[in-house]
């Protein structure tokens, strides 16, 4: 060997040598908790869906493709607790707000068709609706939420009443879906509900079909989408899954709610991991829709801000029944192009992730939900979604946690073991305040369920205190002393929720039978 040849071979092993100290110091580099996709995807993915399922915190199903072919899927958990029925790959889930897309879709079919027009008011489809706001708000404010009406799950009464009751598409657009705008038209992104529950009913009124006729003939079908609908209570739909909430003392069953009016087009689906990769696989075809309105729907309405309750930021992210947004990758710092969308309703979870620039998709669908004043559900189907983003394109990914005691169980524990004036205390100095209000509601529950009333009654009161401003949170603490037999607390609490809402009937009956019960008692 010359010196020559000597120097080149010295010169590539030098090389390789490095190549081999850095692929070696890769992963030690990596921050705590971190670790670098597994050489098979498939194996990280079943790690994290499983590890996710063992905290108790997701029971569904979940799909992932890369480069349009199916990498994973499985599903965890039971569809039916009572009957130990598992959840399958074709178990049916509702699919909440993931709804949306398809009502723009059937809108921008119709758009396509020059049946609408997206500068079309709502008052050129719907007469009876009201004038002066009707004719402002278009079919493009409905479908970007820039409508500035006021969404009805806002409503005091919407968990107790309003989501329970079955209403006509138009009686219920007439009661729950013109109210007072929140805004001007056009001006600011307010996510909301009513306005696709609008746009529903004029997809009836344009095509004469019912909005499930409209799904059924112009997507699902085409699709192949066989496990795909429109949920309402009353049918029986083969391989449902029941809905439960996952509180901080065991699962229950969801509460009801009436599918059919209240969510409706804006959230009444269900559907399954593998028809939803069908619908994502017909999104990059002309197939449903040419490619200029497809366009449309994936580009974000930046032209306006968005509410503080949405974040603040100074554009729009949403486009017509999407989100579309840059996600960056907190270590390596990658950009990946996101179009995706949540949902929740009563008892259920779901959150989709297309990937378009590296034609990956990603669905989570989840049978249980979170009780009022907690997200830890939701959070987990969140966590899960971006690690298995992370996962599919080859990015560091985090195992989740072992699960923890949540606020809830410590302030049950300690109202139970040190008295219910502790909790309070550890609350002030530890806790974590609901921005809606009523953090220990399920915590008082469970203490006046016990037969610990004073206890669970004290702290209904400490809530209040916290968030006087709540008047569902007034007229709960109001009614709860009436159901125990302190009629002059809970008229002391009516009289104080009507000073919030003087027309609140819920309230001026409370307040009524706490005055019947004082002077029976006299």
């Amino acid at each position: 060997m010359n010196i020559k040849t000597w120097q080149i071979s010295l010169l590539f092993c030098g090389v390789m040598a490095c190549h081999s100290i850095i692929a070696q110091e890769k992963p030690r580099s990596l921050p705590k908790g971190y670790q670098n996709a597994a050489p098979v995807k498939e194996k990280a993915l079943q790690e994290l869906c499983a590890a996710t399922a063992e905290t108790g915190l997701f029971s569904g199903a979940v799909l992932v493709a890369d480069q349009g072919k199916v990498i994973f899927k499985q599903a965890f958990g039971m569809a039916n607790h009572e009957w130990k029925i598992p959840n399958t790959l074709d178990t049916r889930f509702r699919i909440a707000s993931v709804s949306k897309q398809f009502c723009s879709m059937l809108v921008m079919q119709l758009v396509q068709e020059g049946k609408l027009e997206l500068d079309d008011t709502i008052v050129d489809h719907l007469p009876y609706y009201r004038k002066d706001t009707g004719e402002r708000i278009t079919l493009h404010h409905l479908m970007s939420h820039q409508s500035g009406i006021k969404d009805f799950t806002s409503s005091f009464d919407y968990r107790g009443t309003i989501s329970r009751l079955s209403f006509s598409g138009d009686e219920f657009i007439k009661l729950h879906c013109s109210g007072e705008l929140a805004h001007e038209p056009g001006t600011i992104y307010s996510y909301c509900n009513a306005g696709y529950c609008i746009l529903g009913r004029i997809i009836e009124k344009v095509t004469r079909k019912s909005f499930e006729q409209n799904l059924q003939e112009r997507i699902f079908d085409p699709l192949g989408m066989k496990n795909s609908g429109f949920d309402r209570n009353q049918t029986v739909i083969e391989k449902r899954a029941s809905g439960y909430t996952y509180g901080p003392f065991g699962l229950e069953n969801a509460a009801f709610i009436n599918m059919g009016s209240s969510p409706g087009a804006s959230g009444a689906l269900y559907s399954t991991v593998e028809d939803m990769f069908l619908w994502d696989r017909a999104l990059y075809t002309d197939q449903l829709l040419q490619q200029k309105y497809r366009d449309l729907m994936f580009t974000p309405n930046r032209d306006v801000p968005e509410v503080k309750a949405a974040g603040g930021r100074p554009q729009s992210k949403y486009g017509y029944g999407w989100q579309i947004y840059t996600r960056t990758h907190p270590v390596t710092k990658r950009r990946t192009r996101v179009i995706n969308h949540g949902g929740a309703i009563n008892g259920f979870r779901a959150m989709e992730n297309r990937l378009v620039d590296d034609d990956a998709f990603v669905i989570v669908l989840c049978n249980q939900g979170d009780p009022i004043a907690s997200t830890e559900v939701w959070n987990a189907v969140i966590r899960l979604s971006t690690e298995l983003i992370h996962v599919v394109t080859e990015q560091p990914y985090r195992m989740p946690g072992k699960a923890r005691q949540t606020q809830q169980q410590r302030m049950y524990q300690i109202a139970k073991t040190q008295g219910v004036e502790e909790a309070i205390k550890w609350f002030k100095s530890k806790g974590k305040q609901a921005g809606w209000g009523g953090a220990n509601s399920t915590v008082a529950a469970q203490l006046i369920k016990d037969g610990r009333v004073d206890a669970g009654l004290r702290l209904m009161e400490f809530d209040v205190e916290s968030t006087p401003s709540k008047t569902w949170l007034v007229r709960k603490t109001a009614q709860a002393h009436l159901n125990n037999g302190r009629p002059k607390q809970a008229l002391r609490f009516a009289d104080q929720g009507l000073k919030l809402k003087p027309d609140d009937e819920s309230l001026k009956n409370i307040k009524l039978e706490a005055e019947k019960d004082l002077e029976n008692q006299k």
